[in-house]
C-alpha cells in the first residue's frame, strides 16, 4: 500500500515539472529595446535553457530626393539605379597626379638577353582643374596641365651571334603645357553617395618643346621639336568620398584623337615641318592619374 502511494506521489511530481516547464516554454515575457530615438517591445522566444531575442534586421530607409530617375531608352530599361553624388549647383575643384619611374637596375630579368644595360625612364603630370555641376552629376569645367619626360640609353650593348648593336649617351625631353575643356558624367553607387564612377571627355590644346640627342662633347648631334596638338580624350574613372567634402579618384585615359604640327631644328642647321595624326584606344600606363578632389 506504501507503495503504491509512493508511486502516485512521485508521477504528480514529474506531472508538475513537466507543466512548470511548459509554462517556461511558452511564456510571453518580454523586453524592451531602445533603438535609435525609440524603444521597442520584443517578445523572449525560450527553447531549453537558452533565451533568444528575434530582432529583425533593420532596412535603412532610402532618401528618394538622392535617387536620380532616367527615362529608359526605347524599350530598354536596364535598371541602373543612379544615386546622386554630385549635387546640381556645386562647385569641384582639385588637382591629379600622374608619375612614372623606370629604371634599368629594377629590371634584370627583362633584359636578361642584353648586357651592360643602363636606361631610365620618368614621367610627371600635374593637372588642376575647376568645375561646376550644371545639374545632379554634371559637371563641366576648365583644366590646366603640366607635364614632363625624360630619359635616356646611358648604355646598352646587344650581341647575338653576329649581330652586335652599341648604343650610348642617348637622352630625350619633352615638356608640355596643356588647356583643356572637360565634360564630366557621374553614376553614383550608393545611397549615402560615398562611392562613384565617372566618365570624362575632354578637349584642348597644348604646347611644348622636346629635344633627342645622342653623344656628347664635340659628337653631340640633336633634334629640337616644337609641338602644337589638338585632342580628345576619354577618361573613365573611380572616385570615393573620404571626408563629408573631400574625395578621391582614379582615372585612366582609355581613347584618344590628336592632330599636331610640328617644326624641327637639328644641330646641323636644317630645319623642316610636318603634320600628323592618330587615335588611340587602349589603356595608356602613362596616363593613369591619382587625385584630390574638394565639392563645395
Amino acid at each position: 500500500m506504501k507503495i503504491k502511494w509512493l508511486y502516485y506521489v512521485v508521477l504528480w511530481l514529474f506531472s508538475c515539472v513537466g507543466c512548470l516547464q511548459m509554462k517556461a516554454q511558452t511564456a510571453e515575457d518580454s523586453v524592451l529595446v531602445a533603438r535609435r530615438d525609440s524603444v521597442v517591445k520584443y517578445k523572449l522566444v525560450v527553447v531549453h535553457d537558452t533565451v533568444y531575442v528575434p530582432i529583425p534586421e533593420a532596412k535603412m530607409p532610402v532618401d528618394s530626393s538622392r535617387i536620380i530617375y532616367a527615362k529608359p531608352v526605347g524599350r530598354y530599361d536596364r535598371g541602373i539605379m543612379n544615386y546622386r553624388f554630385i549635387p546640381k549647383h556645386k562647385w569641384i575643384g582639385g588637382v591629379t597626379v600622374s608619375v612614372f619611374n623606370f629604371e634599368s637596375d629594377n629590371s634584370r630579368l627583362l633584359f636578361s638577353l642584353l648586357k651592360d644595360i643602363d636606361l631610365n625612364l620618368r614621367t610627371l603630370s600635374v593637372k588642376p582643374f575647376v568645375g561646376y555641376a550644371i545639374k545632379d552629376n554634371t559637371v563641366v569645367g576648365l583644366k590646366l596641365g603640366y607635364s614632363r619626360i625624360s630619359g635616356g640609353i646611358n648604355n646598352l650593348a646587344l650581341n647575338i651571334e653576329d649581330l652586335d648593336i652599341s648604343l650610348k649617351d642617348i637622352k630625350y625631353t619633352d615638356d608640355s603645357y596643356s588647356f583643356s575643356l572637360f565634360h564630366r558624367s557621374y553614376i553614383g553607387l550608393d545611397p549615402k553617395g560615398l562611392f562613384g564612377l565617372f566618365n570624362e571627355t575632354t578637349i584642348g590644346y597644348s604646347m611644348g618643346s622636346t629635344r633627342f640627342s645622342r653623344g656628347s662633347g664635340e659628337s653631340l648631334k640633336y633634334t629640337d621639336t616644337s609641338i602644337n596638338q589638338l585632342n580628345v580624350g576619354l577618361n573613365p574613372g573611380i572616385a570615393i568620398f573620404i571626408m563629408p567634402n573631400v574625395g578621391a579618384e582614379v582615372s585612366f585615359g582609355v581613347a584618344g584623337f590628336t592632330y599636331n604640327w610640328e617644326k624641327q631644328k637639328k644641330s646641323s642647321g636644317e630645319v623642316g615641318k610636318r603634320t600628323n595624326s592618330g587615335a588611340n584606344f587602349k589603356i595608356n600606363l602613362l596616363n593613369i592619374n591619382i587625385g584630390i578632389t574638394v565639392c563645395i
